[in-house]
């Protein structure tokens, strides 16, 4: 048992440093401060592989890695003030996601409400944004400051109706994956609520931080990351059904 803690830690440890080594891959946008990068992939994979308590003890690691100095947040960023500013509800959020995705798949059937309760939540979430976004955009601004850039009409038509085509695209997926072999449908939906906590607690504090509305918070926060997730996602998914990291652990 103080064995499978041990090397328990060991891959908690590997995750995090994982984790800040991916964060190195940044891709700023120019109408939000919420860069792309890969870090939700390895917080996904932690939960799924490591299960809850290692996989969220992984992502606390991560954190205090960044909170003294190390440069392992977002290119190279490091610091409590990334985790008070307006993108830190994601750093802040990846402990629970990865807890809630290793949880969720430990659980299977006390779980199994959840897991299609939250792709649910998901869906009705992006459609119900979708068509306040569409309704609502306007120039956003906070001080002097633009938070969130406008977006023409033409390029939110082109991102929502990517991003729409994406989820149909998942929603084959999902049904897929019952007859596949390559994919975990638990994994999938828990994968899938875990994302959904990242974009709450990402957005909820952006919101805080900056004031803007709801929609604007959307724009800069989510809809332009949904495909991007989503292929992390899939890969997060195939990697844990592929690579069985718990066997290492025993």
């Amino acid at each position: 048992m103080e064995r499978s803690k041990i090397k328990g830690m060991i891959f908690a440890a590997l995750f995090a440093a994982l984790t800040g080594a991916v964060a190195w891959f940044k891709i700023p946008l120019p109408f939000t401060p919420v860069p792309i990068t890969l870090q939700t992939l390895m917080v996904l994979l932690s939960g799924a592989a490591l299960g809850a308590y290692y996989g969220a003890l992984s992502m606390i690691v991560y954190l205090i890695l960044g909170v003294i100095g190390l440069p392992v947040f977002a290119g190279g960023s490091s610091g409590i003030p990334a985790l008070l500013g307006p993108t830190g509800g994601y750093l802040l959020s990846y402990p629970v996601a990865a807890f809630v995705v290793g949880k969720m798949i430990e659980k299977k059937n006390l779980s199994a409400f959840l897991k299609y309760f939250s792709f649910a939540a998901v869906l009705v979430f992006v459609m119900f944004v979708f068509v306040d976004s569409a309704l609502k955009i306007g120039i956003m601004k906070l001080g002097k400051d633009a938070m969130v850039n406008v977006l023409s009409q033409q390029q939110r038509v082109i991102l929502i109706a990517v991003s729409a085509a994406v989820l149909l695209g998942l929603l084959f997926l999902v049904y897929y994956s019952k007859k596949s072999k390559s994919f975990s449908l638990d994994t999938i939906l828990a994968m899938f609520a875990g994302t959904l906590i990242i974009y709450l607690m990402g957005s909820i504090q952006g919101k805080f931080v900056t004031g803007l509305p709801w929609s604007a918070v959307f724009v800069g926060w989510v809809l332009p990351f949904i495909i991007g997730d989503t292929l992390k996602l899939l890969l997060a998914a195939w990697i844990s059904k592929n690579i069985d990291v718990g066997r290492y652990m025993q």
